[in-house]
């Protein structure tokens, strides 16, 4: 009986050592699981933000409109900064990465944002709505025809972070 306990001497100790190995692996995979699902938490976090603060941004522009003194109204915005007239459809829209537009700073909705949101207005032309209400008559009736607005509202990305760019388009 004594000789068989002598060669089964180390056999415990290497396989202690193969299931140390073996839960420590795991363990390893399951902290780098848990580390990227913190980061992707983190990131859909950021772009919620980034996106809040881009419809902020959207919100004051619509309320610029709004409020805009009659009897130009919404029209008579057209050259201050960051409003802008018809678009020329032959070159690149103004919103554009690397085009050189003044974009409005927005009033800042979360404070740990590392870029706030800001905004430009384009004025798209007086457009028909609805659309059959010009021709119902030779002469359509008044309100037929508003003037138009894109607004385009963004949150340039900085590294590690999301952008985010919103357009709505609106009327009076």
């Amino acid at each position: 009986m004594q000789s068989r306990l002598g060669k089964q001497h180390g056999v415990a100790l290497v396989v202690s050592l193969l299931l140390l190995l073996a839960i420590t692996l795991l363990a390893v995979s399951n902290m780098k699981r848990t580390t990227v699902q913190e980061k992707m938490t983190g990131n859909l976090h950021d772009r919620q933000l980034a996106l809040q603060q881009a419809e902020a941004a959207l919100l004051v522009a619509e309320r610029l409109l709004q409020a805009a003194p009659l009897p130009a109204g919404p029209i008579g915005l057209i050259n201050n900064a960051g409003v802008y007239n018809i678009p020329d459809p032959l070159l690149p829209d103004r919103w554009a990465p690397g085009q050189v537009v003044t974009w409005v700073q927005a009033p800042a909705m979360n404070d740990d944002m590392a870029n706030p949101a800001s905004y430009i207005i384009e004025y798209m032309g007086d457009w028909v709505f609805p659309p059959e209400c010009d021709r119902q008559a030779n002469n359509p009736p008044a309100g037929c025809k508003e003037p138009t607005f894109r607004i385009t509202a963004r949150v340039p990305a900085t590294p590690g972070r999301a952008e985010v760019t919103l357009q709505t388009i609106w009327r009076r």
